[in-house]
């Protein structure tokens, strides 16, 4: 008896042991990126069970950094990443962090700019385009998610509301999405922030952020020496024609002009409720505007402020859990809906749904599986709604 219990504590043991070597592997690598002009790099975390898997592929997990910060940063986010997948919490998935950082006002916001550089085209365009032709993902938007913070939380919702072709899942921590808060909201501390001298980058971080957020929406490589125009002027008044340039970047209005594009969209958004920028006030107009287009989300504000729980990783098992929930549930609807078996979903299953229906064909045991999208037991229209839908 003793033995035995012995060498169930061996065996124990190992398997801790050896459940203890497996590492993700995170590799830095870079690629010339054509909108920049430049090499840019990025950090890719593959899954254990990325080389065992050869034939498979895997959803990807676009996450951007902060204001300030660049691609090394968040380190957090691949421990907690490596750790969910260990325990069972998350299936595989590939999570890649690229940087989003410029100087002289430290962030891109992911953003095309006459200043800055063609931020955007970079992310939407080369750097998927990259990842995808060299490392083995699924390359279908519902298996593609895009999150970060701060900037990159802004930069998230954003790309994924005005290019739901390749993003259809989002997490937001702490982003700027309602511009319209974020200037009335910041305006006072930019002010209290500016001294006699005026409107400086350096008076303080809102001070910089917003000329970091101008050197995006609203650059002037002619106004000497920061070659930027603040949406204010020097009385905290809009300006209307600056500012209208900001809003042609708002991620609520882009959501408002798209919506028909991104009804099958899945958010996650939060923030804390001692946010030194005030972006908690951005979650109930962006979520309001959500339940008016019947698109699904989950939407918190916790205690802390805008640093604390992200840089330590406990907002992550939140937005990751999100995404994890999302691509299961697609890869469970990309099956359903697929009456004649070629492997997509298309008109000529919804005008099966329709034969069906009406009594002109008779279901097949899998038809009858794969139409059934409500899990009620019936085929009905509500079934044509939802196939409709994914189409």
């Amino acid at each position: 008896m003793i033995l035995i219990k012995l060498f169930k504590r061996l065996i124990v043991f190992i398997y801790l042991s050896l459940l203890a070597s497996l590492k993700a592997e995170v590799i830095t690598e870079s690629f010339y990126s054509n909108a920049l002009g430049y090499e840019m790099y990025y950090q890719i975390v593959l899954p254990i069970d990325y080389y065992a898997e050869t034939e498979a592929s895997f959803p990807s997990i676009y996450f951007l950094h902060g204001f300030g910060a660049d691609y090394s940063w968040y380190e957090s986010i691949i421990d907690v990443h490596e750790d969910m997948i260990l325990s069972g919490e998350l299936n595989s998935s590939i999570l890649i962090k690229p940087d989003g950082f410029v100087l002289p006002y430290l962030g891109s916001m992911y953003t095309n700019s006459e200043y800055n550089g063609q931020f955007e085209d970079y992310i939407v365009q080369d750097l998927i385009q990259h990842i995808d032709e060299n490392y083995n993902t699924k390359q279908d938007p519902k298996f593609r998610a895009i999150m970060g913070h701060s900037m990159g939380g802004y930069g998230a919702v954003k790309l994924s509301v005005k290019f739901p072709e390749l993003f259809q899942v989002v997490a937001s921590h702490s982003g700027p999405i309602v511009f319209q808060n974020l200037i009335s909201d910041l305006l006072p501390i930019l002010i209290d922030e500016t001294g006699i001298l005026g409107y400086q980058p350096w008076n303080g971080s809102v001070s910089l952020f917003l000329y970091s957020a101008s050197a995006a929406f609203s650059p002037d490589i002619t106004d000497f020496p920061y070659y930027v125009d603040l949406p204010v002027d020097d009385n905290g008044n809009i300006i209307e024609d600056v500012w209208q340039l900001w809003l042609d970047h708002n991620p609520i209005d882009i959501l408002i002009d798209n919506h028909s594009d991104i009804q099958s969209h899945r958010f996650y958004l939060d923030c804390g409720d001692m946010d030194a920028y005030l972006f908690q006030t951005h979650l109930n107009p962006f979520t309001q505007i959500l339940d008016q287009m019947g698109i699904a989300y989950n939407s918190y504000i916790y205690p802390g402020d805008h640093f604390s729980e992200l840089l330590n990783g406990n907002r992550f098992p939140y937005s990751l859990s999100y995404i994890n929930n999302a691509f299961i549930m697609n890869e469970l609807f990309s099956s359903l809906g697929d009456l004649d078996n070629d492997g997509i979903v298309d008109i000529i299953d919804l005008s099966l749904l329709l034969h069906i229906i009406l009594g002109v064909n008779i279901a097949s045991d899998s038809q009858q599986i794969s139409s059934d999208l409500d899990f009620n037991n019936l085929i009905d229209v509500l079934d044509i709604l939802i196939l409709a839908d994914q189409l």
